[in-house]
């Protein structure tokens, strides 16, 4: 028996983390289990999954799996803190894993000196506790413009060194910025209590600062100080119109995070809307890469939330409202009620949630279509580009750069209106002129490997007729069958043109010099480059067979009614659109347009 089976075979029946490592000794994969023995062994049983995906991705892992280590731990609610902690310390790349929060920003207050500056930092660890640090923060910028339209109505110091007595200010001061406390414009106390009003409009505490500021002028009117009513009076206008700029103003709503997402193959983003004092006070969002990452689009979502909320403890809500909850929230919300008795995680319940809900999603489904865009951009980037023909270059051992991709698509039904298609990729670069349409003349039967050997043969064929310019490679849209064509036609011609076969379900690349295809991992620029040349090839040869069986269907009913001639057809579907809208049509409109006998005809064939 092997070592890993007695490994995996001698597991505790106990709660706790597994960590999964390769040959090389690195960690690949960590997770929790409320009984180690029987989740880790459901890896290596052959069992077939909804999800094909995953199903790939667990193949994938098993075949690296080398040993098993594991941590036993008292609960759930343990090896949930406990799986955080590891994936952090060793980033497993199947993991889909968020950035540790001491690299987010927080929003420091350094209350341990007389003058308190105010500063964005990351690590807080690294400085005195005396002090207040509010955060982490998942937007720098937002956060950073928060503090500049803050420091506008309450000046303060954001010096990188603490403070000390100077004969002359400086230029943030002149701004109306910095109230002046290293030239004693301003006593200790003032200075301290236009501190302690940033740090409650921070907290989301705005109603408490305004109750405040109300207080002072209402104080101020009454003692007939009016200059001091009307600094307090303006002081309020500046704040109502921050909170207007930054947040929506909702009725009676508690403390709750709104909690969106939207996924694709690729990626997933989620975005966390952040309501306060009946305000959305700002929103987290996170996009994440899933093509190596070992999960279940159902368990993203709990994986990244409970992920989140350890790292965001200090920004617990009352309420975290989710589309659908399922059994792994049960102990998500164990470990938070040990921070926040009351804090409850449930479905939406109210119009308003539901509409918050979507306004989540359509950020989320922005940020996915954000990345693909990026990923398009790069994609089109010239030195991006070469260095991908290189890379394609020595991944498939070519004698040269791929400067030019030619790939192959077969489209059809049962054989009917089959068409072929050809795309021309140059410099790793979609060139539409050179695209190629093929309509199947030799089968009317399915047979995709036999309609694939004949369009590879006309194209080549008629590059040689024409002594023009031959591929650096071919890419034919399926597996060993349509490899194998292509290979066949081109030994015919006398051609020594590299080939290769793209099959879709696990995304195998085949080779002709090679019995088992090659996997390359998913986020390849290779294999990205190899299937945006399948899935144009796959558009376009689509798009060619749509319109044959279209103009097929279309005229065929029509011309097989005797008496019907194509000026006739033609002249009834310009009328009617359609031979679904003829077959609807009454007699009498029939009729006005090509006489009644026909049009009763018309009428009988078509209901038959």
């Amino acid at each position: 028996m092997k070592d890993l089976d007695l490994q995996r075979k001698s597991l505790p029946n106990e709660p706790g983390v597994y960590l999964f490592s390769d040959k090389e000794g690195s960690i690949i994969y960590i997770g929790k289990a409320i009984n180690l023995k029987k989740r880790v062994n459901q890896y290596f049983l052959k069992t077939s999954y909804t999800d094909p995906y995953y199903e790939e991705k667990i193949k994938e892992l098993v075949k690296q799996v080398h040993s098993i280590k594991y941590i036993v731990t008292e609960n759930e609610k343990e090896a949930l803190i406990l799986e955080n902690i590891q994936i952090k310390k060793h980033l497993p790349r199947f993991n889909v894993i968020m950035r540790d929060s001491k690299t987010y920003p927080w929003v420091a207050f350094f209350y341990s000196e007389d003058f308190p500056r105010i500063r964005v930092l990351r690590n807080p660890e690294k400085y005195s506790q005396d002090n207040l640090f509010l955060g982490p923060y998942t937007d720098k910028k937002e956060i950073i413009r928060i503090l500049r339209d803050l420091r506008k109505i309450f000046p303060y110091c954001s010096c990188k060194k603490p403070i000390k007595k100077k004969k002359r200010a400086c230029l943030y001061y002149q701004l109306k910025l910095c109230p002046g406390p290293c030239i004693t414009i301003i006593t200790k106390e003032e200075y301290r209590e236009n501190i302690k009003k940033i740090e409650l409009f921070l907290k989301g505490e705005t109603n408490e600062l305004k109750n405040q500021l109300s207080d002072k002028m209402h104080k101020a009117s009454k003692n007939q100080d009016f200059e001091s009513a009307a600094f307090w009076r303006d002081k309020l206008e500046d704040i109502d119109r921050a909170t207007d700029r930054q947040h929506v103003l909702m009725n009676h709503e508690a403390n709750k995070d709104i909690v969106g997402f939207y996924s694709t193959e690729k990626y997933i983003a989620m975005v966390i809307i952040h309501i306060r004092e009946s305000r959305i006070l700002n929103k987290s969002s996170f996009t994440f890469d899933l093509r190596e990452k070992l999960i279940q689009k159902k368990e993203i979502i709990n994986s990244i939330l409970e992920q989140y909320y350890q790292n965001f403890k200090s920004q617990l809500p009352d309420i975290i409202v989710i589309s659908d909850i399922n059994d792994r929230f049960r102990i998500l919300s164990a470990f938070l009620k040990d921070i926040k008795k009351d804090i409850q995680i449930r479905t939406f319940i109210s119009e308003n949630e539901t509409s918050l809900q979507r306004i989540a999603n359509k950020n989320a489904k922005v940020m996915v279509e954000q990345q693909i865009q990026m990923e398009e951009i790069k994609m089109n980037d010239q030195e991006f580009r070469e260095k991908i023909l290189e890379e394609t270059k020595e991944i498939l051992d070519l004698p040269k750069l791929p400067r030019i991709i030619e790939g192959f698509d077969i489209s059809n039904i049962d054989g009917k209106d089959a068409t072929g298609s050809m795309v021309y990729f140059l410099e790793g670069k979609p060139y539409n002129k050179n695209y190629r349409h093929f309509k199947i003349r030799s089968k009317s039967t399915p047979d995709d490997v036999a309609m694939m050997k004949e369009v590879i043969k006309r194209r080549y064929n008629m590059l040689l007729e024409r002594n023009l310019e031959l591929p650096d490679l071919i890419l034919v849209d399926g597996g060993k069958g349509q490899l194998n064509a292509g290979i066949s036609v081109l030994k015919e011609l006398g051609l020594n043109i590299p080939i290769i076969g793209l099959a879709k379900k696990y995304e195998e690349i085949y080779l002709p010099s090679k019995k088992k295809p090659i996997i390359l991992p998913k986020n390849s620029s290779t294999l990205k480059l190899f299937q945006r040349v399948r899935d144009e090839s796959h558009r376009v040869a689509l798009k060619l067979h749509k319109k044959q069986r279209e103009r097929r269907i279309k005229g065929s009913v029509l011309d097989d009614i005797e008496g019907i001639g194509p000026i006739t057809r033609n002249k009834l579907l310009n009328h009617f659109g359609s031979v679904e809208k003829i077959k609807k049509a009454s007699l009498e409109d029939i009729s006005r347009l090509i006489g009644k006998r026909l049009a009763e005809k018309i009428l009988e064939q078509l209901k038959s």
